[in-house]
């Protein structure tokens, strides 16, 4: 593959001028994002937006899918989404380090690292069987939702009834490329995070994300942190989340076993069970 040259230092300059200190926070939908975006956003040191795709999209419309690549990052949108960003960041107060919290932003890294290739990414990977029983509920009968991976027409048209095969072939192909995009870059610049270890313990993984991102420990997220919990009974939900809540489950972990049939749940580990299995699910 021919390499794509990198964007010029003049261009790459004001955007470090503009944005000195993004991290971009991505993951497969339903695997954790806001409610980690918002443990990060407590932070006084971080100023935070919660997924601005518009912006993008003003950028670069037209797209079959959600996937953006290196050769994507041209001098002209580069300079679009720095002005952009910058602003949004303004409007939002400023602050030391700039999150974005994006799903869509797990089939961009590579993209982003073009752009800022002085940016941290974190992504939050979740079960995905979890995240199948998730995802299926908004990806209702012949409807498709959330992030529009490459191929999904097709497999809109090849499984029209079968959605839970269909979410798991979104987490699959998604958190895939994330770690193949996001593991070229070293570990200073790129992190990953289990939404079991946020859940189980929320402390000790949240600062590894602030350590990552150079920030200290602050009790403000500390307290934020006591909202995080395995019970979905009376619990917290994530801003904006609330529309994707059913309840169906009475904990967050292993949920499948409560949302899938066993024949369900055999065909997901069909579909991705090799990640499944890299990433210590199952065995």
């Amino acid at each position: 593959m021919e390499e794509v040259p990198a964007l010029p230092d003049d261009v790459l300059d004001v955007g470090r001028r503009l944005i000195p200190s993004p991290v971009f926070l991505v993951g497969c939908a339903r695997s954790g994002t806001s409610i980690f975006g918002e443990a990060l956003a407590a932070h006084p040191g971080v100023v935070y937006l919660f997924e601005v795709s518009a912006l993008w999209s003003a950028v670069i419309p037209d797209r079959q899918h959600h996937r953006l690549e290196r050769s994507d990052a041209t001098r002209e949108v580069a300079s679009s989404i720095y002005r952009s960003l910058a602003n949004e960041a303004e409007d939002a107060g400023g602050a030391a380090v700039l999150v974005e919290k994006n799903p869509k932003h797990v089939l961009r890294i590579a993209f982003l690292d073009a752009l800022f290739p002085w940016a941290r990414f974190v992504q939050i990977i979740r079960d995905g069987r979890d995240v199948v029983s998730s995802l299926m509920f908004r990806n209702r009968g012949e409807q498709w939702g959330h992030l529009e991976i490459p191929g999904w027409r097709d497999l809109l048209e090849r499984y029209p009834k079968d959605n839970h095969i269909r979410c798991a072939c979104q987490w699959r192909d998604a958190v895939a490329v994330a770690r193949r995009e996001g593991q070229a870059l070293g570990p200073r610049r790129y992190l990953e995070i289990r939404y079991e270890d946020l859940v189980r313990n929320p402390k000790a993984t949240v600062q590894r994300a602030l350590d990552f991102s150079g920030l200290s420990p602050d009790p403000l997220v500390d307290e934020f942190l006591r909202k995080i919990q395995d019970e979905t009974a009376g619990s917290y939900h994530a801003r904006r989340q609330v529309r994707h809540y059913i309840e169906n489950h009475s904990r967050r972990i292993g949920r499948y076993k409560e949302n899938l049939t066993e024949k369900q749940a055999a065909e997901v580990v069909e579909v991705c069970g090799d990640l499944l299995r890299e990433l210590g699910y199952v065995t």
